[in-house]
């Protein structure tokens, strides 16, 4: 997504700064071409030195040298996206008030590509009305502000303000992205989105249990670029997604199993506006499940094979109330993907099913790719192969225009 994309990181002077080293390395690893810009302040927490070794390029910093004669002109010319991480309260109340007082800001007054921020500060610098009211105006100008996270902030105590780490801000960067390069503007502002990502998993005894493969990488996807796309988002995850990069600002309810799922999405639904059942869920599950572990002996009296009673899981996506929502639902398919899909949508009585085909092990189940058809009751549409996080705008476009 991000190969060969010129991306600039503008870097001021919070103390995080010495965690972007590592987030400009996994830019460029994912193919993305990179250099750097600094403010004065940055300098102390992070040299210059150490994102030249990086980039192969020189860094922009005030009163030193730059190959461009023009130093900031040069810099904005090349630059496709803009990431300004960590973003002060200073920095970020100079350039929405148009101050260029050093060449970082210069360089960012002169762009005319899309900038993504993220702020990070003392949770009472990032609650003052002053810079609350600048970051809803770097949303009106166009700009995406990535929130901060809650966290140990430098200060020795818990608050709002800390900024994401490395992983996180990588996918809000593809998010954004995949977000600027959509035909028409994707505006989530004012929605609340209920999403489900994972495989469910029903024990059999402590130790045995049944599943699938579903990594929840899809449902995440969804729920993270509609957050920075301005939702506000409930994420209802299994086991199979604690691992996964979730961006700050997001309401997250991990569960197990498939009752677990069913009892969150019901207790949850009420006053959605989007709803989207991406989690993968068991069929069915033990009929009783055993408190302690399970002897072989236990299975056959003659060393045979072991016979499982089972029982039907709720069928949630039907069970969900429809009123006053647009519900999405998933069909994972071997076999006439298209068909079963159209079925489904008037079996479990939603507005849409994404459907993929998941015989194709190279895209769906844990991969990062994934290709799908968004099925309605008036069209189908097939989307090219794409990351998920490509897929989960084109989904949530594709809901916002069926919408209205």
């Amino acid at each position: 997504m991000l190969k060969g994309l010129n991306l600039t990181v503008v870097v001021t002077g919070g103390i995080a700064a010495y965690k972007v080293p590592d987030f400009v390395r996994t830019l460029i690893k994912a193919g993305a071409n990179v250099r750097v810009a600094m403010t004065e302040a940055a300098l102390q927490f992070v040299t210059p030195f150490t994102f030249e070794v990086l980039t192969k390029y020189a860094v922009l910093v005030e009163g030193q040298d730059y190959p461009d004669p023009v130093a900031h002109i040069a810099l904005a010319d090349w630059t496709d996206y803009a990431i300004v991480v960590p973003t002060t309260a200073n920095t970020l109340g100079k350039y929405v008030h148009g101050i260029a007082d050093n060449e970082a800001l210069s360089m960012l007054l002169a762009l005319n590509s899309p900038i993504l921020f993220v702020p990070a500060m003392n949770e009472k610098m990032w609650a003052n009305q002053a810079t609350q009211r600048n970051v809803a105006q770097l949303r009106l100008d166009g700009h995406i502000v990535l929130e901060p996270d809650t966290g140990f902030l430098a200060e020795g105590y818990e608050g709002k303000g800390r900024m994401p780490a490395p992983d996180v801000i990588f996918q809000a960067v593809q998010a954004f992205v995949t977000l600027k390069r959509l035909p028409q503007p994707l505006s989530l502002s004012g929605d609340r989105i209920l999403v489900s990502a994972g495989g469910t998993t029903e024990k059999l005894d402590p130790v045995r249990f049944l599943t699938n493969r579903s990594s929840g990488k899809m449902g995440v996807a969804i729920a993270n670029v509609a957050a920075l796309a301005g939702g506000d988002v409930t994420l209802v995850r299994t086991n199979h997604a604690i691992g996964l990069p979730v961006l700050p600002g997001i309401h997250i309810i991990t569960v197990e199993s498939a009752q677990e799922l069913h009892d969150q999405m019901h207790a949850q639904v009420s006053d959605k506006d989007i709803v989207i059942m991406s989690a993968a869920v068991s069929d069915y599950r033990a009929a009783n499940q055993a408190d302690q572990k399970m002897k072989k002996n236990q299975f056959s009296s003659d060393g045979g094979g072991l016979t499982l009673a089972l029982v039907k899981n709720p069928d949630i996506l039907a069970s969900l109330p429809k009123e006053g929502h647009y519900t999405v639902g998933f069909a994972a398919e071997t076999q006439d993907v298209i068909h079963y899909a159209q079925q489904k949508l008037v079996k479990k009585g939603v507005n849409m099913i994404v459907a993929n085909d998941v015989s194709d092990q190279t895209i769906g189940f844990n991969s990062d790719d994934n290709q799908v058809t968004l099925v309605t009751a008036d069209d189908t549409v097939t989307l090219e192969r794409q990351s998920k996080i490509g897929v989960a705008a084109n989904i949530l476009a594709a809901v916002q225009t069926d919408k209205k």
